[in-house]
């Protein structure tokens, strides 16, 4: 297989590429066939106007791309993520799991990168930032939409493996490490009650019918919401 490298495409390709000039679907082709691995990036970020693969030239930026070709093809089911405007700012939506309060909800998340996200050299470490659109009844997500379990060990995590996490907190709260306390007790002293709440939360706020930078009609039907 063909190495992820701008520097096995003809110069001329990269030029028109990355200048936007006169860019056609031969070209695409093109790059497709000399450099396999980068065709899901190149097609849906050029079918989406992005002019995104021209700051893909460090090794923190090489890695969100990675991350993000890999998300489209190694996805787990009820969850996908999308780039909204630029390689820092994601937005990802997830579907309640079975046996959970929340089953059959539809979330919505945005996520946003820091500069030097994962390990660009001269920038301080700074987890990824992530925030429930939706609202949720949950003791680690706070009444904002703030998410308390992204630790800094989360650096070495892809995208895909920190949404995995955050999905699995759907099974199994942190009540001793929330960011609403006041949930986290009604979690462990009243838990019958926290189920109810929970369930009438996804059922007031976590629909379809959200508004959102994405069009996830297809995913939302493919999961027969």
């Amino acid at each position: 297989m063909a190495s992820c490298s701008w520097s096995n495409l003809p110069r001329e390709l990269t030029d028109r590429v990355f200048r936007r000039n006169n860019i056609n679907s031969k070209d695409l082709a093109r790059c497709s066939l000399v450099c396999t691995a980068w065709r899901l990036v190149i097609a849906d970020i050029w079918g989406k106007n992005f002019s995104l693969l021209r700051t893909a030239n460090t090794e923190a930026t090489r890695r969100i791309v990675r991350d993000y070709k890999n998300f489209q093809i190694e996805t787990f089911k009820g969850c996908k993520a999308e780039l909204v405007d630029s390689l820092s700012h994601w937005e990802a939506i997830m579907i309640g799991p079975k046996d959970t309060p929340y089953a059959d909800g539809v979330f919505l998340l945005k996520i946003d990168l820091s500069p030097g996200y994962p390990f660009e050299p001269g920038y301080p470490f700074e987890p990824p930032k992530v925030k429930f659109l939706t609202k949720v009844y949950h003791p680690n997500i706070g009444r904002d939409g703030r998410v308390c379990f992204v630790k800094p060990e989360c650096s070495s995590l892809t995208i895909f493996q920190l949404l995995l996490v955050i999905y699995a907190r759907f099974y199994n709260p942190e009540p001793d490490d929330p960011v609403d306390s006041a949930i986290a007790q009604i979690y462990k002293t009243q838990r019958i009650q926290y189920d109810e709440n929970a369930r009438d939360w996804t059922k007031k706020y976590a629909t379809a019918s959200q508004e959102s930078a994405i069009d996830w009609s297809r995913f939302l039907k493919n999961n027969k919401i």
